[in-house]
């Protein structure tokens, strides 16, 4: 008898545990879809159907914003990997503040050209117009101990389409007194020497010139110079770096008895 009830009493707590284990999970199932479920009884209107009226904990319920899923596709297109985002709501649209006007701005100052002096800027407006070209002449002085000193001057002359046959003609002149810088020059060149050809070729000028060109009563001293004033006339043009001498259309090794070497070009380094 003893027996039964033991067994009775076992068979009640057993059905009672499992009374008990029913109700949690009901529980956890209302838990976890709490809001599934007072969502869908409030937008079925059950308690109004049935009872006439909704609790307010159901018409207060507002729904949890459900979560979208983006998949990214991996490299081997295989495999996807699901991410949770959460939805935002949409953002006000404010209205844009006007634009503020933008100030103009300053234009930039360009750098002016120089202004070349006016005596510069007359004297090439004198060369364009008369066609004159300046052209660089040596001539020689004499200083207080008896020197002899080169001096290089300019002279302001017509074009020519030989300038440099023009500018050792001009040398073989001499010296115009009637020009203020030039009053006190002389040149050593022999007098009645005459220029029979010149041409450019290389960097050479190749200057013959008559049989008066190897008496120089000067000397030693006197055809050095003669050649010096030469040889500074020619290479102020920039074609020509040296000059060769000829003599009647002949090279000579040497320049009058005294034999001062002409046989190759020389040049300003050579004086």
């Amino acid at each position: 008898m003893a027996q039964k009830k033991k067994s009775k009493k076992n068979s009640t707590l057993f059905a009672a545990a499992c009374v008990l284990l029913g109700l949690l999970v009901i529980l956890v199932i209302f838990l976890v879809k709490k809001d599934q479920i007072f969502t869908n009884l409030k937008e079925t209107a059950f308690f109004d159907k049935v009872f006439g009226s909704t609790p307010t904990v159901i018409e207060n319920h507002e729904p949890v914003e459900t979560k979208k899923t983006e998949t990214i596709p991996l490299k081997n297109d295989e495999v996807t990997i699901k991410i949770e985002t959460e939805e935002t709501p949409a953002a006000k649209y404010t209205e844009p503040e006007p634009e503020k006007p933008v100030e103009s701005a300053k234009p930039v100052e360009t750098a002016k050209p120089k202004e070349e002096t006016p005596k510069k800027a007359e004297n090439e407006k004198k060369q364009q117009a008369t066609g004159t070209t300046e052209l660089q002449l040596c001539f020689v002085n004499i200083d207080g101990d008896g020197a002899v000193v080169r001096q290089v001057i300019k002279r302001k002359v017509a074009k020519s389409d030989s300038p440099l046959t023009t500018a050792i003609n001009l040398l073989l002149k001499g010296p115009d007194s009637t020009i203020s810088g030039e009053r006190n020059l002389m040149s050593l060149i022999p007098p009645e020497t005459k220029l029979l050809s010149a041409k450019v070729q290389g960097g050479v000028a190749y200057l013959n010139f008559n049989e008066n060109f190897e008496i120089n009563s000067y000397g030693v001293e006197g055809y050095i110079h003669q050649l010096e004033q030469i040889v500074y006339t020619a290479t102020a043009f920039s074609t020509v770096t040296s000059v060769q001498f000829l003599i009647e259309g002949e090279k000579r090794d040497y320049l009058g008895s005294e034999g001062v070497l002409i046989a190759a070009p020389l040049s300003r380094s050579s004086f």
